[in-house]
């Protein structure tokens, strides 16, 4: 993931995405993903649930919530594509990579260039911020998913993470996250260690033996919190993802 530059497209249509999401209720499963055409946005999307929405009450609403951030950018026209009543099963895998700083989603050297110069770094392990003359712009995960959409996944994975001691240096990991079960009724998980280029058993036997999928407190946890301040303020952390699974060590 990166960290976009606020007032760009990409930052807009991401941070508009999680804005129509909260309009659905939390027990809903939904995507909706936008694509900026300049001269409108398209909301495509689709949901468990049966209450259409009012995509022009919400753009006002959210143009003047975020109106600081919205500049020449106002939205003023959308293409309504949103898709209700449909059946739609929860995603029971997710592979997502974490970086060892202050927040697990951005690589060290992306913050302190964020940090420095207040904007997405474009070094080539990252997806390059979108050029503002782009046609089109695209929303990305996890903004616009619901959190049985993969989003749940996402933000354990980050917990797991935290929770690694500081006694066991890592910098980068790919987590394969799932809820299912293998034939033995054990969960499955399994690590990726980038900057050995090989699998890491040793994290993945830590945490199987540590957490145990269990994801409803975090679910409960997530949906009391603004999923806007992952873009606006994205530096910062939810305490909860950050909470000690009590004590323990990699041995």
């Amino acid at each position: 993931m990166t960290i976009k530059k606020q007032l760009s497209r990409i930052f807009l249509i991401n941070l508009f995405a999680d804005f129509i999401i909260s309009k659905i209720p939390q027990e809903e499963q939904s995507i909706i993903n936008l694509v900026d055409c300049k001269n409108f946005i398209l909301v495509k999307g689709k949901t468990t649930s049966k209450t259409l929405l009012n995509l022009s009450d919400i753009s006002n609403e959210f143009s003047n919530k975020f109106s600081e951030y919205l500049t020449d950018n106002k939205i003023t026209h959308t293409l309504d594509l949103i898709e209700y009543d449909q059946h739609m099963i929860p995603f029971d895998e997710l592979s997502h990579t974490y970086h060892n700083t202050d927040n697990c989603s951005y690589h060290h050297k992306q913050i302190s260039h964020f940090n420095e110069n207040n904007i997405s770094c474009n070094y080539d392990y990252f997806i390059k911020e979108v050029d503002d003359s782009s046609l089109l712009v695209c929303s990305e995960f996890p903004h616009g998913y619901s959190l049985g959409q993969g989003r749940l996944l996402y933000y354990y994975g980050k917990h797991i993470f935290y929770n690694i001691p500081p006694t066991y240096p890592v910098t980068t990991l790919t987590f394969n996250l799932s809820t299912k079960k293998d034939e033995e009724e054990s969960t499955i998980f399994s690590v990726y260690n980038n900057s050995l280029e090989s699998d890491d058993e040793t994290i993945q036997s830590w945490a199987l033996d540590n957490f145990d999928f269990d994801m409803t407190w975090l679910s409960t946890e997530i949906k009391k919190v603004d999923w806007s301040i992952e873009l606006t303020n994205p530096l910062s952390e939810y305490d909860f993802l950050m909470k000690k699974n009590g004590d323990s060590l990699i041995i």
